[in-house]
């Protein structure tokens, strides 16, 4: 009976010393080699296998026992090294109106906090919920963010045995970025990211990059060339701060604004033509058209600013859209242009063709009337009647001049003086005044409403046509 009791002792004492051997885990200096994991590379951001340890809720009682959460790891010594890994779910809402974009983001930080050390290196704790109030957390912020959401359900922190922790987080950030417009909607935009902390100056907190990724680069109005980071300090009030810079190149996707801008532009331009084909009288037909045209692209002008920053300076769409107006109001003008040369032209043949028949009628009139006078026997020349058929008395001879007194000769004018003086100008103005009389009447008796007709049919597609590929070649498609 004796030998049975000193045995169940034995077996007691054996499990008791089991019991204190695993409340203690950090005096413990045998590890089973098939659980070790590799050990955690914070720079390179990779984790070992999670494993847990056996006594979690005594680690968990003692591990906040002396923990001061309003200090930072190291305090009055090194600065606390933070490596941060971003993952980007999406860039989205680009709003131009106030220049703002939308990112969805997975926050990663590595950092080593001593206090935290329990035991083995490859043992983790996974910690989440109320009990993460309890532990101290970098004041990363993303500093071009005008509004920040953290999404605290997804606030995840795993602590390793050596005191490395590792922390997630979901945020939600509309940002904020400089946009230029020039080349709209052939534009390629930035847009950027900077995580930095708050607080903390460079002695205290140092950021390094492990990594930025998105993990889809098609968006709906966007896709993206290429992606950047960078890192360096900028000097504030209290200090040098540490930043990081997470850069996407993105370019607008042009389709939509194909069918919403270039195409009804190009096809109202086009439709401002058709009065080159009309009758060159019907004024009132070839100006509603134009008309019509031309406030079509006006509609166009001001629809692709609404959503626009008023930018103070002209975009690639509003230089299309005011060229081709250029268009369409030329095309007016001519069909005004037009009709007036043909006006022209029919005034001058119903006026030519009025006094030929005028001066026919008056030369009758005046043959019948001097017949009728003949006959009569007198007619009337001067104010008087005078008789054809009895001759004329003779009038009387001139008289001639009395000669000069004396033996003086006569007075001539010097040879010098009776040469004339060329006019140059005289004949040069004649000219160019009989010049300009030709041209003028050559002009009102020609019709050059045909003319510009024609040379309209060509002229305006073969400049438009040019200006299209001018704009295109110069922004790209």
């Amino acid at each position: 009976m004796m030998f049975k009791f000193y045995i169940r002792a034995f077996g007691v004492l054996l499990r008791s010393f089991m019991v204190l051997a695993n409340i203690c885990p950090v005096n413990a200096t045998k590890t089973d080699d098939s659980k070790r994991a590799v050990e955690v590379d914070i720079a390179d951001g990779s984790l070992p296998p999670l494993t847990e340890p056996p006594n979690a809720t005594a680690i968990l009682d003692k591990m906040f026992v002396n923990y001061d959460k309003r200090l930072r790891p190291m305090y009055g010594g090194d600065p606390v090294y933070i490596y941060v890994s971003l993952g980007f779910l999406s860039i989205s809402h680009v709003t131009e109106e106030n220049m703002e974009f939308k990112g969805d983001i997975y926050m990663r930080q590595f950092w080593k906090d001593p206090r935290l050390a329990y035991g083995d290196k490859n043992w983790t704790l996974i910690l989440q919920g109320d009990i993460l109030r309890k532990m101290w957390f970098p004041d990363t912020y993303i500093e071009n963010g005008k509004k920040t959401t953290i999404h605290d359900d997804t606030r995840t922190v795993i602590v390793f045995g050596d005191g490395n922790v590792f922390y997630s987080v979901r945020v939600t950030v509309n940002a904020m970025g400089l946009m230029d417009f020039k080349n709209y909607p052939m534009d390629v935009q930035l847009f950027f990211f900077r995580v930095l902390s708050y607080g903390f100056d460079i002695t205290q907190i140092r950021y390094k990059w492990i990594g930025a990724s998105l993990y889809s680069t098609d968006m709906a109005e966007f896709y993206v060339m290429n992606q950047t980071l960078a890192s360096d300090k900028v000097k504030y009030m209290i200090g040098w701060f540490d930043y990081l810079d997470v850069n996407f190149h993105v370019r607008r996707r042009i389709g939509h604004y194909v069918i919403r801008i270039f195409f009804p532009c190009i096809l109202c331009t086009v439709v401002s033509w058709l009065p080159f084909w009309m009758d060159r009288n019907e004024i009132g037909d070839r100006g509603a058209l134009g008309i019509t045209t031309l406030l079509t692209e006006v509609f166009l002008l001001q629809y692709t600013n609404d959503s626009m920053p008023r930018v103070s300076y002209v975009k690639a769409a509003d230089l299309f859209l005011i060229v081709s107006f250029a268009f369409t109001f030329m095309a007016l003008l001519e069909s005004v242009i037009v009709y007036n040369y043909k006006k022209k032209s029919f005034m001058a043949e119903s006026t030519q063709t009025k006094s030929l028949t005028g001066g026919r009628t008056f030369f009758r009139k005046r043959t019948a009337k001097v017949e009728e006078v003949c006959k009569a026997g007198t007619v009337h020349i001067n104010g008087s009647y005078i008789n054809p058929t009895v001759p004329a008395e003779p009038e009387d001879p001139p008289r001639p001049l009395p000669e000069p007194q004396g033996k003086k000769a006569p007075w001539k004018e010097p040879e010098d003086e009776k040469q004339e003086l060329p006019r140059c100008s005289a004949l040069s103005k004649s000219k160019i005044r009989s010049y300009y009389t030709s041209v003028k009447s050559y002009l009102a008796k020609t019709d050059l409403s045909f003319f510009i007709e024609m040379s309209s049919r060509i002229l305006f597609p073969l400049m438009y046509i040019g200006f299209i590929a001018f704009f295109f070649g110069k922004y790209g498609i």
